[in-house]
């Protein structure tokens, strides 16, 4: 071997050492931040005249910093958490609905009245005949069909009939009343009463 190939081969050694170390330091300068990415440290660069001037490397902390000589402080965090937001929803107020006005016309109201016919009343004495059905009674005049309402005059009873028969005994006598409606105003025993009849 020749000094001349020597000399070539320790420059070429020199050289291939230098592309060696070039390449592990890149590969350290781009490795071990993401490195410490993926661990969640703080990576900062050692100032030369600190105190300790080595490497730290504290993983355990999301804080820990690791101090390489000569490189510029990164700093990575791990992801803070966001505090939830409250949002106040304003109260709402509601709008009674309003109503149209209508067109239409209230209904109107008719109310008939009758005039009340002619009141007739007559004071006489009724008696009581048992061929009479419960409900009817016998007139010395008024037209048979007409209701009468008979009043007695000492207890102020009350009872209403149908003429469908005459009264023979005439005046002061008005009526003959049933069984159950002269009871109904005073005992059959009496046999006489004073009534006013209305019709």
């Amino acid at each position: 071997m020749s000094p001349g190939k020597g000399g070539d081969l320790r420059t070429e050694s020199t050289g291939g050492r230098r592309v060696l170390v070039g390449a592990l330091l890149s590969g350290a300068l781009l490795g071990v931040p993401l490195l410490l990415l993926s661990t969640g440290a703080v990576v900062s660069s050692a100032l030369p005249a600190g105190a300790g001037g080595g490497r730290t490397l504290a993983t355990a902390d999301p804080r820990a910093r690791v101090i390489l000589p000569g490189l510029q402080q990164v700093k990575f965090a791990s992801p803070t958490t966001v505090p939830p937001t409250t949002t106040t929803v304003p109260p709402t107020t509601t709008v009674p609905p309003t109503t149209p006005p209508t067109t239409e016309r209230p209904a109107v109201v008719t109310t008939t009245t009758t005039a009340a016919g002619p009141t007739n009343t007559a004071t006489g004495l009724a008696t009581w005949y048992a061929a009479a059905p419960a409900g009817y009674c016998a007139s010395t005049s008024l037209p048979f069909g007409t209701v009468l309402t008979i009043t007695d005059d000492a207890t102020g009873g009350v009872i209403t009939c149908r003429v469908d028969d005459r009264e023979t005994a005439g005046p002061p006598h008005l009526v003959d009343l049933s069984p159950e409606g002269f009871s109904a105003l005073e005992p059959l025993s009496q046999g006489v009463i004073t009534v006013t009849v209305t019709w």
